[in-house]
C-alpha cells in the first residue's frame, strides 16, 4: 500500500501532445556537435578527385522566436550564432558573449513535426547546418508520438522515409522507441539554484530512448532513384546507419529540453550511364556525437 502512496499518477508523467507552444515565446537552445563525414571516390576516370573529410564540429547558441501558431502549426524565426556561455568563458561579462553575426533561418513545423519552407540555411557553414538540422529533429519529435501522449514504460515505433537526396532508392527509417523513466531535466538530477529554475516547468522530464536503423528497400544491384534514372544514369550499391538518441521532454509543456544522439551512417555505391560506362564508386563514411540543451537562465534577447 506504501507503494501506491508514493507513486505519481500516470496522467501526471504523461507527456503532453501536441508541446504546447504560443506566438512571441523565446527559447534558447546551446548546440554542441562533434564528428566527421569523409568521401572517397575510386574510378578509372582521370582529373576525379575525393572531397576533403568534412568536419561536423561545433558549438553554437540557437535563438528560437515563435512567429506564428495556428491549428496547422508553428513557425519558427530561429537566430543561430558560434556563441560561448558565462559558464564556458568564467571572464565573460555577460550571460552570452557573442562571437559572430546571428544568421536567420526560419521554418514552418507542421502539426505532425513535419518541416516546410525553409529559408536560410543556405548561409550556414556546413557544421551549422548539421547542428541546426540535429536540433530540428530532436526539437520535432515528440509532435509524431502517439496521439494523447505516451506514459511511462510505453514502447512504440515510427517508420520514415529519408527524404534527403541519396544515389541509394528506397531508404527509411525504422524507429524505436521507450519512455525510460521520468526525472529532473537538470543533469545529475540537481535542480537549478536560481528561483527561477526552481519553479521552471521543465523540472520533470520524461526519458525517450530512441533506436534508430536505415533500412534498404531497393536493391543493391539495382538501387537507382528516378531522379537519377531521369539523367541517364544507373546506381548500385549499399547504404547502413544506426543512431542512438536520449530525449528529455517537460511532461509540463511537452517541449524538448535535452538531447544526446550518436550517429553512424555510410554508403558504398557505384554511379554510372545507363549503359554501365563511366563508372564512379563513391565510398562515404560519418560519425558524430550531438547535444542540444535548453537554457533557462540565457535572457531571451541574446542578439
Amino acid at each position: 500500500m506504501v507503494t501506491l502512496l508514493l507513486a505519481l499518477p500516470v496522467r501526471a508523467q504523461r507527456i503532453p501532445f501536441p508541446p504546447r507552444f504560443h506566438e512571441g515565446q523565446t527559447l534558447v537552445y546551446q548546440l554542441e556537435t562533434g564528428g566527421s563525414r569523409s568521401t572517397e571516390v575510386l574510378s578509372r576516370l582521370t582529373g576525379l578527385q575525393a572531397p576533403p573529410q568534412e568536419s561536423l564540429t561545433a558549438f553554437c547558441l540557437l535563438q528560437v522566436n515563435v512567429a506564428q501558431v495556428d491549428r496547422d502549426g508553428f513557425r519558427l524565426k530561429t537566430y543561430l550564432s558560434d556563441k560561448e556561455t558565462a559558464k564556458d568563458r568564467p571572464d565573460a561579462p555577460d550571460a552570452a558573449k557573442p562571437s559572430s553575426p546571428d544568421k536567420l533561418v526560419e521554418v514552418f513545423v507542421a502539426s505532425d513535426g513535419a518541416a516546410s519552407g525553409i529559408k536560410g540555411l543556405d548561409q550556414l557553414t556546413p557544421a551549422q547546418r548539421y547542428a541546426w538540422n540535429a536540433w530540428l529533429g530532436r526539437f520535432t519529435s515528440t509532435m509524431a508520438f502517439p496521439k494523447g501522449g505516451v506514459r511511462p514504460g510505453q514502447r512504440w515505433k515510427i517508420p520514415e522515409s529519408e527524404t534527403s537526396p541519396s544515389p541509394i532508392a528506397e531508404l527509411s527509417w525504422e524507429r524505436n522507441y521507450q519512455y525510460v523513466k521520468r526525472e529532473s531535466c537538470t543533469p545529475g538530477g540537481q535542480h537549478g539554484t536560481s528561483e527561477r529554475n526552481s519553479k521552471s516547468p521543465t523540472d520533470s522530464c520524461a526519458v525517450i530512448f530512441v533506436h534508430a536503423a536505415l533500412r534498404q528497400k531497393s536493391s543493391p544491384k539495382n538501387s537507382t532513384p528516378n531522379e537519377y534514372k531521369l539523367r541517364g544514369l544507373t546506381t548500385h550499391g549499399t547504404a547502413a546507419g544506426t543512431n542512438e538518441t536520449v530525449l528529455y521532454v517537460s511532461t509540463t509543456t511537452g517541449i524538448l529540453v535535452r538531447a544526446t544522439e550518436d550517429v553512424q551512417q555510410s554508403m558504398d555505391v557505384i554511379v554510372a550511364l545507363a549503359d554501365g560506362s563511366n563508372q564512379v564508386r563513391y565510398v562515404i563514411t560519418a560519425r558524430s556525437r550531438s547535444r542540444v540543451e535548453l537554457l533557462p537562465d540565457i535572457p531571451q534577447d541574446i542578439r
